[in-house]
């Protein structure tokens, strides 16, 4: 008997000393005619002795001499094998368990950084520990049109309603410097910043709000008129390591003048919607300024107003009181300008994602994207989970044998499932290991793109072990739970014999699996194409104004007592006219990309049923605005003729736009002109001109019915140049404001730059959808890799036979790519439809968007085939070159 041969009776022998004898007696039969069907397949020489006996020894701790066979066992050597079988497999298939890992890896990172992000956009306002906060919001609807949603009011709202509506305990109203504010130290009167943060508030400020006051008292912050409260990084730059309680700022803004320093507040968090650095006493915004005048107590709606509710208030009560009280003072007007409405509580928690009301220098977020990166985030990871099942299940064979083993020597099918799930769980480990880091080491360019500052520490987050444990659950069960109950229902005769179905278990999932990976893929890059398309069109379309080569300067806010600031500016536009590359200069209140200076409900025409009143927007320019910015009159002289003394005298001389003439129901631009309309109920103007429309803001917004009055000497100063020593030319404009101006900050930006910094989101958004895109495509690529290789391997015989008979390699490519190149076109049909409805919907949120053409679905067609091709012909061309003799003696 020769030294490899190993007879039946050693054979039996064997496993009489690992069995009972009982059990032995249900299964002796199989064994011999199990392991005789293996001599005759492979000769006694080959015959897979070693497999059997190194699957036995794997789980001997596992196995107890008990008449009940495999149903006592030994808990802790139990699970202690399957960990080692689950490690020794993962370690003998490298390349397929470096594909689930690595593709497992990349689809949790991207969930666990879009988890963050989604957690940190909805834990806005969440630190306050005072949670029945409200912001009040107004909804008016004209003529039954379309619905206006907005959050300011006229200063007397918060006294109103605390009066009058007993659910309200408190309220605190706020508004914004709305031109920013310059702030200086007196003893540094050189050194003057522009502040963008900055609110006027009401003394309960810190009492409703959990905004902590380190220093100075916070129950009597804001309190006294003529103080001021300052954040902990504010203070530090105007005095550095000096206390600053007691000490003294001077203020340019709404109003003017020196503010004695109260108390310092720990900088705002970022998930705040108020973002502010300075408060000043909203007692000194109603005493020095036009809102002590009566009249504006409800009609100048500048004012955010917040309450703080009763706890056992009815929010549906609330409502009605709120809007009972508002109807009262506004009916008459509403009545005349035909608008129906109503007032509603805001809860806080909703404040930051709801884009559809925005507010001037809030924080804003949008419930749209926070939505549209979770189901990306989801479908990633769950791309990388039908890799794991694929490859699993298409390497069913190779397990099989393996199953039929433990099955003749008692293995339930409980158990089979437990181990699989105990490889499924260490793969998924694996991999989540490896996505932490991940999430970690790419947070800062996360953070970089999405302009967020997600935390770093995950591992001391309790939401992170929640989200761990949930996500390595699904994932195990997912990704394991399907694979465990294919392998554990093979038949032992049959696989041991060779004649198992493994090899084909599962084919329909599998196609269907990738067909949903590459559905999914698709979708992604033609979302992907459309937003860069739609990105491109806002930044390309045709404004009807140019902002090529414009300067823009703010006005000097510091200026000595007896001097104008309309003077002033003048004096500054002559000088800077003197240099050689300067053209022109204008002066505007506002700018494009910018709001308007103000905006009204109560447009109409002098003499007109108050029914057909429009909204309009109102800014201020000079009579060389036009001319710089190269805008067209279609009707009218607009203030070429027009004395600058007659800007202050009713009728008001003022431009309209084609949009607001039709909206009034002019017929044509000329029939407009020399036409008195009445704005805001009281200012009578004269149309003198009709501009031809542009676009004043972003093509997110319809184009507003704009007027725009004359003045000279406005704060926002607009300088065309030439190319030409562009540095040089800035130098000196600088130098000019600063010997003209001393004490102002020279604050400017180029005018293109400003109107294209309103997509700045929308940018971020393009930029992190196609990152995300770009994973979702690599990671199905890496599991159809996966699955090619296999196959090749699979099919090796086949191919060599092929090969001898005459096939090129061109043959072999093509018998190993068709079938997947079939399933990724059926994925293409199948996203076309999804692609365009979801896409449709996102682009509704523009109201100057491209159309959806055939040739952006049909590229991302080719695309997705390409990419596909590639993936798959890398392993093919390799099979394909392979010696037919070599594969004809594989194993």
């Amino acid at each position: 008997m020769k030294k490899d041969v190993i007879p039946p009776k050693l054979f039996l022998r064997f496993f009489r000393w690992y069995c009972h004898p009982k059990l032995l007696k249900h299964i002796e039969g199989d064994l011999m005619e199990l392991y005789n069907e293996r001599v005759r397949q492979v000769g006694k020489r080959k015959a897979d002795a070693k497999f059997i006996v190194d699957v036995l020894l794997l789980f001997r701790p596992g196995i107890i001499r008990s008449p009940k066979g495999f149903k006592d066992l030994n808990t802790c050597g139990m699970y202690k094998s399957y960990f080692k079988i689950a490690f020794r497999s993962l370690l003998s298939k490298k390349i397929y368990s470096s594909i689930n890992i690595l593709g497992l890896s990349i689809g949790m990172a991207c969930c666990l950084l879009i988890f963050q992000y989604v957690a940190f956009e909805y834990s806005f306002d969440a630190f306050n520990e005072n949670q029945n906060i409200y912001r009040v919001i107004q909804k008016s609807v004209r003529g039954g049109g379309e619905s206006e949603t907005g959050a300011t009011f006229g200063w007397a709202m918060g006294p109103a309603l605390a009066q009058e509506v007993p659910e309200v305990a408190s309220y605190v109203r706020l508004h914004p410097e709305y031109d920013n504010a310059i702030i200086a130290n007196p003893s540094q009167p050189d050194k003057a910043f522009e502040e963008q943060w900055v609110y006027y508030a009401d003394s309960t400020f810190f009492k409703i709000f959990s905004y902590p006051v380190v220093s100075g008292n916070s129950e009597h912050a804001l309190a006294e008129p003529g103080t001021v409260m300052l954040s902990e990084s504010t203070a530090k730059k105007y005095f550095g390591d000096e206390d600053p309680v007691g000490q003294t700022l001077t203020v340019r803004g709404w109003i003017s003048g020196s503010f004695r320093v109260d108390g310092i507040f720990k900088d705002v968090p970022d998930n705040s919607h108020l973002k502010f650095d300075i408060l000043l006493p909203m007692v000194d915004l109603l005493q020095k300024s036009q809102f002590s005048e009566s009249s504006t107590a409800w009609d100048w709606e500048n004012f955010i107003t917040y309450v703080q509710l009763h706890e056992s208030a009815d929010l549906n009560g609330i409502d009605q009181k709120f809007t009972e009280l508002f109807k009262k003072r506004k009916e008459e007007g509403w009545r005349r300008a035909n608008i129906t409405g109503y007032v509603y509580a805001q809860p806080l928690s909703d404040i930051h994602l709801n884009e559809a009301i925005p507010v001037a220098k809030a924080v804003m977020g949008s419930y749209r994207a926070v939505y549209f990166f979770a189901i990306v985030g989801m479908i990633t990871l769950l791309i990388a989970l039908a890799n794991y099942i694929n490859l699993t299940t298409a390497r069913a064979l190779d397990r099989a044998r393996e199953v039929g083993v433990r099955k003749v020597i008692g293995a339930i099918r409980r158990q089979l499932i437990t181990q699989f799930l105990v490889e499924s769980a260490l793969t998924t480990l694996a991999a989540f290991a490896l996505a932490v880091a991940m999430a970690e080491f790419f947070k800062p360019f996360v953070n970089d793109l999405a302009g967020i500052n997600l935390q770093s520490g995950l591992l001391i987050n309790a939401n992170f072990w929640i989200t761990f444990s949930s996500i390595f659950f699904a994932t195990t069960l997912l990704a394991g739970l399907y694979p465990a109950f294919v392998l554990s229902s093979f038949k032992p005769v049959a696989v041991l014999k060779g004649k198992g179905s493994g090899s084909t278990s599962g084919t329909w999932l599998r196609q269907g699996l990738v067909v949903l990976q590459f559905t999914a893929s698709i979708v992604l890059l033609v979302g992907t194409a459309i937003v860069y398309a739609q990105l491109n069109f806002m930044r390309d379309m045709d404004l009807g104004i140019n902002i090529q080569q414009i300067l823009t300067v703010s006005a000097p806010r510091v200026l000595p007592e007896d001097t104008g600031r309309a003077n002033a500016v003048e004096t500054f536009t002559q000088e800077v006219s003197r240099l050689p590359s300067v053209m022109k200069t204008a002066t505007s209140e506002s700018l494009p990309g910018e709001d308007f200076s103000w905006t009204t409900s109560s447009v109409q025409r002098v003499g007109a049923d108050p029914s057909s009143n429009v909204p309009g927007a109102v800014t201020y320019i000079d009579s060389s605005f036009a001319r710089l910015y190269g805008l067209e009159l279609t009707a009218g002289n607009g203030f070429k003729n027009v004395p600058i003394s007659a800007a202050n005298q009713k009728p008001y001389p003022i431009i309209a736009n084609e949009t607001a003439i039709h909206a009034l129901g002019f017929e044509t631009p000329e029939n407009a002109i020399d036409k008195e309309i009445d704005i805001a109920d009281g200012n009578i103007c004269r149309v003198v001109g009709v501009f031809k429309d542009f676009n004043w803001s972003s093509a997110h917004q319809q184009r507003e019915n704009a007027f725009y009055f004359l003045r000279r000497g406005l704060s926002k100063i607009s300088i065309k140049m030439g190319t030409a020593n562009l540095p040089g030319t800035l130098s000196a404009i600088e130098k000019i404001y600063k010997d003209l101006f001393p004490g102002n900050p020279f604050l400017y930006a180029f005018e293109n730059e400003m109107f294209a910094a309103q997509y700045h989101n929308d940018q971020r958004f393009a930029r992190l959808f196609s990152i995300f895109a770009a994973l979702a495509i690599f990671i199905a690529c890496l599991g159809l890799f996966g699955l090619v290789t296999f196959t090749a391997q699979q099919r090796t015989k086949e191919i060599g036979v092929r090969k001898v008979l005459g096939a090129t390699v061109y043959n072999v490519i093509t018998l190993l790519s068709k079938d997947y190149i079939k399933l990724v076109t059926i994925g293409f049909l199948i996203a076309v439809p999804i692609a365009w409805y979801v896409m449709n919907r996102w682009l509704q949120g523009f109201a100057y968007r491209i159309d959806i053409s055939i040739g952006v679905f049909l590229l991302a067609g080719l695309t997705a085939v390409l990419i596909a091709m590639i993936t798959v012909s890398w392993q093919s061309v390799k099979a394909a070159m392979m010696n037919p003799v070599d594969s004809l003696r594989s194993e």
